[in-house]
């Protein structure tokens, strides 16, 4: 197994950086949250999607939140994604969480994207996972990518 090292910390920096040079311009990118590469299944894209304890009054939680129901707030930031990962050949993973410690950290939607278009997500794989199931999966996918 190559040696790498574990994760540490966030890379803000970056971010601010960009948003210091665009000085309030809009931008033509996407951030990545996680890209990595599978020896069997190549490059694999994670997009976290925070649903935040602010929204769940309103019913919306891991399990009930899905982009097409905020299609018209983030229709760039989803077709950026799925042109990138249709460029790298690449799985597209979106994966709805909330934070630990709140009344739904233990729903996580695992959302694979398998065709997409201006209207939104067309063909998907929808998988309702607990933080334990997901971070065992999410664990084994990193280890065969080492």
């Amino acid at each position: 197994m190559e040696s790498s090292k574990a994760l540490s910390h966030n890379d803000d920096s970056g971010f601010f950086f960009a948003q210091e040079m665009l000085d309030g311009d809009v931008t033509a990118a996407i951030n990545f949250d996680r890209l990595q590469k599978h020896p069997q299944y190549g490059y694999i894209i994670f997009e976290y999607l925070l649903c935040d304890e602010k929204q769940f009054s309103r019913g919306i939680h891991p399990y009930t939140s899905h982009p097409r129901k905020y299609w018209y707030k983030n229709k760039r930031k989803f077709l950026g994604l799925w042109n990138a990962a249709k460029s790298l050949n690449a799985i597209l993973y979106l994966v709805n969480y909330s934070k630990k410690g709140t009344a739904y950290e233990n729903e996580i939607l695992l959302i694979q994207v398998k065709d997409m278009d201006e209207t939104g997500i067309i063909k998907e794989d929808v998988h309702k996972m607990t933080r334990e199931n997901f971070k065992e999966w999410f664990r084994k996918i990193n280890s065969e990518c080492l």
